[in-house]
């Protein structure tokens, strides 16, 4: 690195005074599948800014890497998936965690804040023996796993899907833009979470010529059609299911046929096959009408001369730089899904020339979140813009839990006769006894230490919730660990 008088750039260690150079940073090449090995063969990818250390830690600006890796005898950091399957995930972890933050930025035009407030973000390729992938806010990284398949006996890594890879990344940058979509207790911010989520993995995915070219071969154009960019985490999804013995081919199908129902009449929990308001359950009703919009996006660049790998392609592009203009614009604090559907309906029709405002209407009145027959410029209820806290007490009625104060965001503009009667105040309680009654808050005695691993259930799913005291008072917080 040169400095502005052309000198090389040093720094100066102040107990000795004598000049060491600053760490080099190079673009270098790893490992990468926009897929899994059960979809496609690995090929590699570029980092930029990728500093190694001695011992083989590697980091850059914006991430830093728990575990050290040995580059090949070219420099590279490339392996051989079938013989050196850690090595391998170790690479490619970090090369979609950094690739997929890098596309997403550069539409959204600069870094993203980490919610964590920190300025690299930690990524732990191998954390330990565990079907499963997420984000935590608590301890600032993304986090994968390994584990056995039980009917192939193949050792899985959640880190060697570049969807899987790039669906906790997604958290990430959602956590960073908008934290309070994380703390609130209504199931729609945490459906478009998980819908966010994964749509960050399909997005990275359009942007690879290989999974272009297999999803044209797949389709012909027809993106209703079964294909592996509408399905999330095949190879995963199909360990998690030998597994739990629900047989399975991904961990979620964009491609999708749920619509929106009043979630206060669903279930917490559901089979997969049915919908109910756990987030990632939730979120396919939302992620279905993008999927609708895109699949009639796509058809229309096919029709302007596109071939289909092409128009993929492009389409993907035009979401990344939809969903990055909409996070700018996004309500804040609680949102019901038909406000950010208005909100993107609003950023398509302003920033983007409305080019595919008959595509997104389309999308969403077909599943029911927008009503059939309302035009696209009738509602303005895009949610808040400003918002505070709302503390609430729980009732009786909720056993050791009673008592216990939760804390909503409001509109900071409507103004309530009476807090403790809004109906914002009786819909929080609702939604919290219901996850109470469901046994998704975990209970914690005065002065108990909290680990991360306590905040998972038993099955390894992050609960919804977890008793914090204050002051001798009992509260009950937001669990930010999300996969």
């Amino acid at each position: 690195m040169i400095n502005s008088i052309g000198a090389p750039n040093l720094v100066y260690n102040t107990a000795s005074a004598a000049p060491i150079a600053a760490p080099e940073t190079k673009t270098t090449e790893f490992s990468y599948n926009a897929q899994d090995q059960l979809v496609m063969s690995p090929r590699t990818a570029q980092v930029d800014d990728v500093t190694i250390d001695k011992r083989g830690g590697m980091s850059t600006p914006r991430t830093k890497m728990t575990d050290s890796l040995a580059p090949n005898e070219d420099g590279k950091f490339v392996y051989d998936q079938k013989t050196q399957p850690k090595q391998f995930a170790t690479a490619h972890t970090f090369a979609t965690v950094n690739n997929t933050l890098k596309m997403f930025e550069t539409a959204y035009g600069s870094k993203i804040p980490w919610a964590f407030r920190r300025d690299q973000m930690g990524v732990n390729p191998d954390k330990g023996d565990m079907m499963n992938a997420y984000y935590s806010r608590g301890d600032g990284s993304v986090n994968f796993f390994h584990a056995m398949d039980n009917v192939t006996n193949e050792l899985i890594y959640s880190g060697t899907s570049g969807e899987v890879v790039s669906h906790e990344v997604g958290h990430a940058m959602l956590d960073g833009l908008h934290p309070e979509y994380l703390q609130g207790w209504s199931p729609d911010p945490r459906g478009f979470h998980e819908h966010f989520a994964d749509m960050t993995g399909f997005m990275m995915a359009t942007q690879d010529e290989d999974t272009c070219n297999l999803v044209a071969q797949e389709t012909g154009g027809d993106m209703h059609k079964p294909n592996s960019l509408a399905l999330t985490g095949e190879e995963l999804g199909v360990a998690i299911g030998h597994n739990s013995g629900s047989p399975r081919n991904c961990i979620r199908d964009a491609n999708n046929k749920f619509k929106w129902v009043d979630p206060k009449t669903l279930p917490d929990r559901a089979p997969s096959d049915q919908l109910c308001t756990e987030m990632h359950s939730w979120s396919r009703v939302y992620t279905g009408a993008m999927y609708d919009a895109f699949s009639d996006m796509v058809n229309r660049n096919m029709g302007e001369g596109q071939t289909c790998a092409e128009a993929i392609k492009s389409c993907g592009q035009e979401f990344i730089e939809l969903y990055a203009a909409t996070l700018k614009e996004s309500p804040r604090g609680d949102f019901s899904y038909k406000q950010m559907a208005n909100c993107m309906l609003k950023v398509d029709r302003e920033q983007f020339g409305g080019r595919n405002q008959e595509f997104l209407l389309k999308g969403f009145q077909g599943r029911d979140i927008i009503p059939q027959g309302l035009t696209m410029m009738e509602d303005t209820d895009y949610g808040a813009k400003n918002v505070r806290p709302m503390t609430v007490t729980l009732g009786d009625d909720c056993g050791m839990f009673s008592g216990a104060k939760i804390e909503t965001l409001v509109d900071a503009d409507k103004m309530f006769a009476s807090e403790a009667d809004s109906q914002e105040a009786k819909d929080a309680q609702a939604h919290v006894k219901k996850l109470i009654q469901a046994g998704r808050i975990l209970y914690t005695e005065p002065n108990q230490a909290v680990t991360t691993k306590d905040l998972f259930d038993k099955d390894g799913v992050p609960y919804d919730g977890v008793v914090r005291w204050v002051d001798g008072n009992m509260t009950i917080e937001r669990n930010t660990i999300i996969n």
